[in-house]
């Protein structure tokens, strides 16, 4: 059996992808015969294998260089094997991708500018405080502007730079203002790259989310031998190019799919300048929604009250109060995913003196010398209130807080508010709210998974894959239902 032969059986034989594809089964065959399927179809044959849950990448053929239509900026820092990124310009100026350069200058040491800009036919931009080339604000365009961003090679100064939040220079400051993807290609000493300080580096940029095309181990320029080599151009550029296909294949894994995310706290006035809360800074949320956007899923993201960057999703709303959060998501259904991140509080506080008079709470309330009491009001469990609903999405989602009862509360809540999926955490030692880092246990009614603690990026990066596999699930009952 031919590859394309097989693929066809994989994705269900001809009659069902030819129903699939609406064309005739004819078509079908003639793909098998002839173990080749038209390009004009390899978008929707790779769209069938997503939403079936099938990896075909390795039934197709491999996209060509000049498909591409990325924007990589290319840093060089300092060091022997500066020499190589000159290999690596000229292989990716071989593809359509929109390259720009930037040196350190300690690179410069070892090339030179003008041969860049000779390969790259545009400037090389070396210099933070260029009177030009900030008037322009270069530092942020070049921040924002590409979808990769490679260090090639990344001495263990620079690595050491990003890891600790260091900005001395235009690359180090590139690399702290960017929200694109970082790819570090180490070269450096092998005693420098297994050095506790550069290791720990190593770690705690892995943990952030930042990607690394490992060191290769051999003989070195100052006559010492171990892993801390540049890898080979061919293969640094190679391994640019896989990352650019997987991501344009995920670009598409939630297409046509809504989304629904809350995020952040939720407050409730007392009175004009007092207000109850919790600590919730809305990062892991605002994760999941950025990571949901880039695979094509079409997220609205409604949030409480937070001082972080927003995410670049379709529709942002912003809110104050639990009914304020529940009014805009019944507004925003239907919709096929429903991700309640929000730590929304439980109870409006309304105060009371102790004789049991209620104050005006148009205004602020005085100090007195009689005690204060608050009266409790619950809020709506947002959660509960759609997972129960006649506008229920196909895949509900909440998360859990906990100080206790970890996996038992999660599971009653699972049970209890009718719901897919429960992320669950402990929050007991104040380790979780506002900070980068999560440890979260994934409770469904036959099933538990604990991960290991991970950057609050790679959380929303693994809930994702869950949820894609929950959606192709749920369709695939759908289909079998038909």
């Amino acid at each position: 059996m031919n590859k394309i032969s097989q693929l066809i059986s994989l994705l269900g034989g001809t009659g069902a992808v030819a129903k699939e594809l609406k064309i005739q089964p004819s078509a079908i065959s003639n793909w098998k015969k002839l173990n080749k399927i038209p390009s004009s179809k390899h978008k929707a044959i790779l769209e069938l294998g997503s939403f079936l849950n099938i990896n075909i990448e390795n039934f197709l053929p491999a996209k060509k260089l000049r498909d591409f239509k990325f924007k990589i900026l290319l840093i060089i820092s300092g060091g022997v094997a500066s020499y190589k990124s000159l290999e690596i310009i000229r292989l990716i100026k071989k593809t359509n991708i929109n390259l720009d350069v930037v040196m350190t200058k300690s690179a410069q040491r070892f090339i030179t500018p003008l041969l860049v800009t000779s390969l790259t036919e545009k400037k090389c931009y070396v210099d933070l405080f260029s009177v030009e080339d900030e008037t322009k604000m270069n530092h942020i365009s070049l921040a924002r502007s590409p979808d990769i961003i490679l260090v090639a090679p990344a001495t263990a100064n620079i690595m050491a730079k990003l890891a600790n939040g260091l900005a001395d220079d235009l690359a180090s400051t590139i690399l702290l203002a960017s929200f694109s993807k970082i790819i570090l290609a180490p070269s450096m000493n092998p005693v420098m790259w297994n050095n506790l300080a550069t290791q720990e580096n190593y770690k705690k940029l892995k943990d952030r989310g930042i990607k690394f095309i490992e060191p290769d181990t051999g003989d070195m320029a100052c006559g010492e031998s171990g892993a801390g080599r540049l890898p080979e151009p061919k293969l640094i550029v190679e391994s640019i190019l896989s990352d650019i296909n997987k991501d344009q294949t995920l670009a598409s894994q939630f297409k046509n799919v809504s989304i629904l995310i809350t995020a952040g706290p939720t407050i409730e006035n007392i009175d004009p300048v007092r207000f109850v809360s919790n600590r919730s800074s809305g990062k892991q949320g605002f994760e999941i929604a950025s990571e949901l956007t880039k695979r094509g899923g079409k997220v609205t993201l409604i949030t409480g009250p937070v001082n972080i960057p927003f995410p670049a999703c379709e529709n942002i709303i912003q809110v104050n109060t639990a009914h304020e959060m529940l009014d805009s998501v019944y507004k925003q259904l239907p919709a096929d995913i429903l991700i309640c991140n929000a730590a929304v509080a439980d109870w409006k506080l309304v105060p009371k003196t102790s004789s049991n008079k209620n104050f005006d709470l148009n205004n602020k309330i005085k100090k007195t010398n009689s005690s204060l009491l608050f009266e409790t009001i619950k809020n709506p469990d947002i959660l509960a209130t759609i997972a129960k609903g006649n506008l229920r999405p196909k895949i509900v989602i909440g998360f859990s807080a906990e100080t206790n009862n970890l996996k038992k509360n999660a599971y009653s809540k699972l049970i209890s508010k009718n719901v897919d999926l429960i992320v669950a955490n402990n929050v007991s030692n104040n380790k979780v709210f506002g900070e980068d880092y999560n440890k979260v246990c994934l409770i469904e009614k036959n099933n538990c998974e604990e991960w290991e603690t991970q950057s609050k990026k790679s959380v929303a990066f693994n809930l994702v894959n869950k949820i894609n596999n929950l959606l192709n699930n749920y369709n695939q009952r759908g289909i079998n239902a038909k």
